[in-house]
């Protein structure tokens, strides 16, 4: 199995910058980034990248600014490009107190080219502010249902770049899956230049792309190509050259497409069954470890899962490459969570949901495992300032990519105003938990009443040929707590709840995915919001935060194994 991280750039020196960096919190007390001295701060302590320091023991729980700081030896003068894996919730960049960015997408992969300076020693500062300031950082707000933790949470990489014209993304896309037919669409920055090309090992050849100004594209037949599939997950490399740069990009050959009320793999009907999934840890919070990573995969795997939706915001780029090799399929999102009206009227706030929306699908545009794009969950699609920013989004998903369904998961399944915009319908709902109207001591008739009354609304004719997945449902329990009442937060309560949730699922096939709530238990926002979620958690995980099993683990799995 490889570990190379994709795409590759075989032909750049890479510096990776991970590790301990000299660290200084400064408080609450602060200015707002852009007005900080950096030059002023005094280090007097170390944190690791990736990390966020308020999960650390001296900073837990702590919101201002913090700055990192590493030192970087270069050899020779040259242009840079920094790519950050994200970080959280607010971050500005300097280099050799210079800025060089301001990065306002908490959990998005960014980038920033710019000049090193003469050789020797030079100074990388990142600034980074976990204060829940709307106006700072709109994308994160306070009432949120999972920690906003502040740090950077994935790999920081610094690359080289050659000074002739050099490659950005290569985009491979399935044109014909009997012929194992591909297109290459991608863009030279500084024009265009003739190309050499290879797929796996092949040694490169000469091609002769379409060129539109940068941009190149061409259609090729990938010699000894297999399809990508759960069961089969085959993956391919392509090597382009040009004389001054090249790239790697790996992807499978599949198609992914939504008709006739089904998903359909290689034209075969899918039926998801799995996980929504936060990265979340007491030691680490976001900031996943690939121990972590793929024990988290191991247990959804032994469990029977052949879907995990990523939420509620764009996934690391590691963890979707384990995914494409295990053959995991996976619902990318963007950054949201119940974006309450006034939220969604703000500009800013709109402006930046498109940006991230359009590099969480540049960023993930190769991976075979990710079948569905999804944005803004639970947002508030049932008015008219939700409806408009849902058909926006939608509308920058399909300029970037038409080669995979999108979808958003509402909680307004009978009063959405836009279900037309999505190709797949996804609803979250969780009877017989919020909703006790008679004090019922267990409700778990709820859950069919429910499910049968959403899903007649979707027998409408402008519903009835899309596919429907039930993205959220789920029950809370503690860990340990045992209660001879199976009464609500007991672990005997929600193993009944799931094992009459996949009980439904199995016998309506109207229903095309299950996407249970939770994966693990996750922290979110700290007392006194917490009311409602014990300790401080959202406890509806089938395993506690430190991924030991609760019982209602054995009913899933007795579940989704018979399902395969």
């Amino acid at each position: 199995m490889s570990t190379t991280a994709y795409p590759h750039y075989p032909a750049r020196t890479l510096l990776n910058l991970d590790g301990i960096h000299e660290f200084a919190f400064l408080g609450d007390g602060v200015p707002s980034l852009e007005k900080i001295d950096a030059a002023a701060i005094r280090y007097d302590d170390l944190m690791p990248v990736p990390g966020c320091f308020d999960a650390s023991p001296r900073y837990a729980g702590k919101r201002g600014v913090a700055a990192y700081r590493i030192t970087v030896e270069l050899a020779d003068e040259s242009l840079l490009l920094l790519r950050l894996g994200a970080l959280g919730l607010r971050g500005r960049i300097l280099w050799d107190n210079t800025e060089i960015g301001i990065d306002e997408l908490p959990y998005s992969q960014v980038e920033y080219e710019f000049e090193s300076g003469p050789a020797g020693t030079h100074r990388l500062v990142l600034l980074i502010d976990n204060r829940l300031n709307f106006q700072d950082s709109p994308l994160f707000s306070v009432f949120y249902d999972f920690y906003g933790y502040g740090g950077i949470y994935r790999s920081l990489e610094l690359f080289t770049l050659p000074q002739g014209s050099r490659f950005d993304r290569v985009r491979v896309i399935t044109v014909d899956l009997a012929t194992h037919r591909v297109r290459l669409e991608g863009r030279m920055a500084g024009g265009s230049t003739p190309l050499r090309l290879g797929f796996d090992s092949a040694e490169p050849q000469p091609v002769e792309p379409v060129w539109h100004g940068d941009r190149f594209e061409l259609e090729l037949t990938v010699p000894g190509g297999q399809l990508w599939t759960p069961a089969a997950p085959q993956l391919h490399t392509v090597r382009l050259e040009s004389s001054s740069d090249a790239i790697v990009e790996r992807f499978g050959i599949r198609t992914v497409t939504a008709a006739r009320g089904q998903i359909l793999l290689n034209g075969e009907p899918l039926r998801l069954y799995g996980y929504n999934r936060h990265d979340a840890h007491p030691q680490f919070g976001p900031a996943m470890p690939p121990e972590l990573q793929i024990a988290d995969l191991q247990l959804m795997r032994d469990l029977g899962c052949n879907f995990v939706r990523g939420c509620h915001y764009p996934q690391s780029q590691r963890f979707l490459d384990l995914c494409d090799q295990l053959g995991i399929l996976v619902w990318e999102e963007s950054l949201g969570w119940g974006d309450r009206l006034e939220v969604q009227q703000d500009p800013k706030f709109r402006e930046l949901q498109k940006i991230q929306t359009r590099r969480m699908v540049r960023n993930s545009c190769n991976h075979p495992s990710v079948i569905l794009w999804g944005f803004m969950n639970e947002g508030g699609d049932n008015h008219e300032t939700g409806e408009s920013l849902m058909r926006e989004l939608a509308a920058v998903i399909r300029e970037e990519d038409r080669s995979r369904p999108l979808t958003m998961a509402t909680m307004h399944i009978k009063e959405s105003r836009c279900l037309d915009a999505y190709d797949v319908i996804s609803f979250n709902t969780y009877p017989g938990w919020y909703d006790d109207p008679d004090g019922a001591p267990r409700p778990l008739s709820r859950i069919a009443e429910e499910l049968d009354l959403i899903l007649s609304k979707l027998a409408t004719p402008d519903c009835i040929d899309k596919p429907v997945i039930l993205s959220e449902i789920g029950a809370g329990a503690i860990y340990g707590w045992r209660d001879p009442l199976n009464s609500f937060w007991s672990e005997g309560y929600q193993a009944d709840y799931l094992d009459e949730v996949c009980r439904y699922f199995a016998s309506h096939p109207r229903l095309n995915g299950l996407a249970l709530w939770q994966f693990c238990d996750g922290r979110t926002y700290a007392a006194p919001r917490a009311l409602g979620r014990p300790r401080a958690f959202n406890n509806k995980g089938t395993f506690d935060e430190y991924r030991r099993a609760k019982p209602a683990a054995e009913v899933v799995k007795c579940h989704f194994t018979s399902w395969n």
